[in-house]
């Protein structure tokens, strides 16, 4: 058998890291996409990964803030290993210990000590960046496109604007500063090939830029008015958000935020009937109503995750606007002042 070990500093107190290991909406913010633990002696644990890869396993060795261990059985991994965590505090600094151990050895275990390896490298990097400055490396470490969609090209569409693709993603705008904005990329652009990939959904992106860093140059060919065009397009670095120091600042910080959105939809709203809030531009798009009511809806999912995290439970996944979902908050809101209403 082997083992793997890996160090690392970070500078707050050892109760807010073993809460970082340990609480499964915390572990989402800097390690798996899902998490489900119950964190006390031979408590189960899952965390899953978007690429594929899941564990589960449970808690043994339980020394709250100081250290634990888990029986780790990783996906098509042959048999259970073991993780344990060591925590050392000093001077508001923690040194953590994280050793990987009883992996097995040969061809048949190479691949997997590879990935766990990388794994916890960038891991244990990314849980200094959150509890340090706030920011997830997965998301800030990727290139910036620089691009503000506005909705996809489907193949049919795009037979019927004659276009020689299966698809695109039409844009609104682009972000200032960006490498978007640079190549003067204009509302309406249809995007077709990134770096090779055809754009034909959102989920093509992400495999687009995965192998670039901020600064490279890849090809970008799209289409304007119907003509084919071609540039170099540099990827940009994703813009840093302030992150407020307190959670009474991040408060006051929302209200502004929310007394201008608000501000905002009571202009757009103002005059606007039944007749017109029921009124759809395609049979299957949303009216009005119907784009209030998803508002309302996410506003209130925002708030039911709020309430889990504060009972240190985790929101493993969200509501991908549910027809009945909206059809239900639309049929007790039947107006837009209805739903200004129940949004106050």
């Amino acid at each position: 058998m082997q083992s793997l070990t890996f160090t690392a500093s970070v500078a707050v107190p050892a109760t807010a890291v073993y809460y970082a290991l340990t609480n499964a909406t915390a572990l989402q913010e800097w390690l798996c996409n899902t998490a489900q633990t119950q964190v006390r002696e031979n408590g189960s644990v899952f965390l899953s990964w978007n690429q594929g890869y899941y564990m589960s396993g449970e808690f043994v060795d339980v020394v709250p803030n100081q250290s634990f261990g888990l029986v780790w059985q990783g996906r098509g991994e042959l048999h259970a290993s073991r993780v344990d965590v060591v925590l050392a505090e000093n001077g508001g600094e923690t040194a953590v210990t994280l050793t990987h151990s009883n992996l097995g050895k040969g061809e048949a275990w190479a691949q997997t000590v590879a990935e766990l390896k990388n794994g916890w490298e960038g891991g244990l990097a990314n849980l200094k960046s959150t509890l340090e400055t706030g920011l997830d490396k997965r998301v800030f470490d990727q290139p910036f496109l620089g691009v503000l969609i506005a909705g996809l090209v489907t193949a049919e569409q795009a037979v019927e604007m004659g276009l020689p693709i299966a698809g695109g993603v039409k844009i609104s705008g682009t972000a200032p500063g960006s490498g978007a904005a640079a190549i003067g990329l204009q509302p309406d652009d249809i995007l077709a090939t990134l770096a090779g990939h055809e754009l034909v959904n959102f989920q093509a992106i992400r495999p687009a830029l995965a192998p670039y860093k901020a600064g490279e140059k890849v090809k970008l060919i799209y289409y304007r008015g119907g003509e084919q065009m071609t540039d170099l397009l540099e990827l940009s670095r994703r813009p840093m958000p302030g992150v407020p120091e307190t959670a009474v600042s991040f408060a006051q910080a929302l209200r502004e935020i929310y007394a201008q959105q608000d501000a905002q939809l009571d202009d757009l709203l103002d005059g606007v009937g039944e007749a017109e809030a029921s009124f759809r531009l395609e049979p299957d798009g949303w009216n009005v109503k119907e784009h209030l009511a998803h508002l309302l809806g996410t506003e209130r999912v925002t708030q039911i995750g709020i309430a889990m995290q504060l009972s240190d439970q985790a929101l493993n996944g969200f509501p991908n606007n549910p027809a009945a979902w909206t059809a239900g908050i639309t049929a007790v809101n039947p107006t837009p002042a209805t739903f200004c209403a129940a949004a106050a």
